[in-house]
């Protein structure tokens, strides 16, 4: 009895530690299968993300595309219309020429193709002529707006606007109605030694240096 005892204790300890392992191999089945979900789950999301950043690029490559070919076509548009306007400026410019001559002939004067020839003519004859400023060294905006103000003031000039000012160069364009004179700078209220570089009866070409006591002191 006390053997058959013991046999069935055995048995009763292999049973439940054999259930004990089955148990644990089951909970560790139900991890594994979990974490695989998780990866699953990560995996979708990555293909969803890798998707919309393909979609966002493709858009902002037909987008780029778009703006590229709109800025192509105002381009084009742009330098048709100047293309235009230069064309009826120069036919303008042709019949104020030829206006200029009728009422040259009209007063019983010879015709002079010189733009500078109607300092003889009245007033009220003369005809404005186109002329390019430009002046280097301007060390300011200000300095800038003080010179086109002063050519403003100057009895030849109709018109004068600032076509550009970067680097220290300014660049005018003026309307005179008789020639300018470099000279005439030295007029101008400010310190700065003015240089004539170029003077032809369209354009004057100035450059600016500070005085020497300026430099001096620095």
């Amino acid at each position: 009895m006390h053997a058959r005892d013991t046999t069935l204790r055995d048995a009763e300890s292999d049973r439940e530690t054999l259930e004990q392992q089955v148990r644990n191999l089951q909970d560790r089945l139900a991890f594994y299968e979990g974490f695989d979900l998780l990866i699953q789950d990560n995996v979708a999301q990555a293909r969803e993300l890798f998707r919309r950043a393909a979609q966002e690029r493709e858009a902002a490559s037909a987008a780029t595309q778009h703006a590229r070919r709109d800025a192509g076509l105002r381009e084009a548009h742009l330098r048709a219309e100047l293309e235009l306007i230069g064309t009826e400026l120069k036919e303008l410019s042709h019949a104020v020429e030829a206006l200029s001559d009728r009422v040259v002939r009209a007063l019983g004067e010879p015709s002079n193709h010189n733009s500078w020839s109607t300092i003889d003519m009245p007033p009220e004859t003369r005809t404005e002529q186109p002329l390019a400023v430009v002046v280097h060294g301007v060390p300011s905006a200000r300095t800038a707006l003080s010179l086109q103000r002063f050519i403003a003031s100057l009895p030849q000039v109709a018109t004068v606007s600032a076509r550009e000012f970067v680097g220290g160069v300014l660049h005018l364009d003026a309307r005179v109605q008789d020639r300018l004179q470099a000279e005439q700078f030295l007029t101008w209220a400010d310190p700065r030694r003015i240089e004539a570089l170029t003077e032809r009866p369209d354009v004057i070409e100035l450059a600016l240096h500070e005085p020497a006591a300026i430099r001096a002191g620095a």
